[in-house]
């Protein structure tokens, strides 16, 4: 009877108690990050603000570093430089299924500490499919989902080129 209670209670403690992470941080004293709102010289309203706010969740989500507004160890900043949208793919009845954002963007991330550019790329391009069409292949159903993958995209991009460069 002890034993129905024991090996679960064990087996449990055991699975609970087991963690690995693949994350790795060439800068170990990089703890805190600025954001600062990106600038929006495309067309599409409203993107530097969308920007931000996904960069934030991205950071949070991510847990390697801290946002804050005071004395960052870094800082994250860039621009919109433009933004697409594009007919992707027609089914056969000629009618869009389809469709193609892309964002071209100019960031930098710093460490203020010792004053030095970790990243930096003024021509960083994304593109993402959207569908609008139940016969759509695109893995995203709105424009959206896509501009959300996209920053998810961009925050990978700066975090494999900056802390986690080997």
């Amino acid at each position: 009877m002890v034993k129905r209670f024991i090996y679960p209670w064990l087996i449990l403690l055991s699975l609970s108690s087991c963690f690995y992470s693949v994350y790795s941080n060439a800068y170990p004293h990089l703890k805190k990050v600025r954001v600062l709102a990106f600038e929006n010289r495309s067309s599409e309203f409203a993107l530097g603000d969308v920007l931000l706010t996904g960069l934030n969740r991205e950071i949070r989500n991510d847990g390697r570093l801290k946002l804050v507004t005071k004395e960052p160890d870094c800082a994250l900043e860039g621009s919109v430089t433009s933004f697409s949208e594009k007919v992707y793919s027609y089914d056969a009845a000629n009618q869009v299924q389809d469709y193609q954002v892309q964002m071209l963007i100019s960031v930098t991330f710093t460490d203020l500490i010792n004053n030095k550019v970790l990243y930096e790329n003024k021509n960083l391009s994304l593109t993402e499919l959207y569908a609008i069409a139940a016969g759509g292949t695109a893995k995203f159903k709105t424009k959206e989902e896509a501009i959300d993958e996209l920053i998810a995209k961009l925050y990978q991009t700066i975090l494999q080129n900056s802390l986690e460069s080997w």
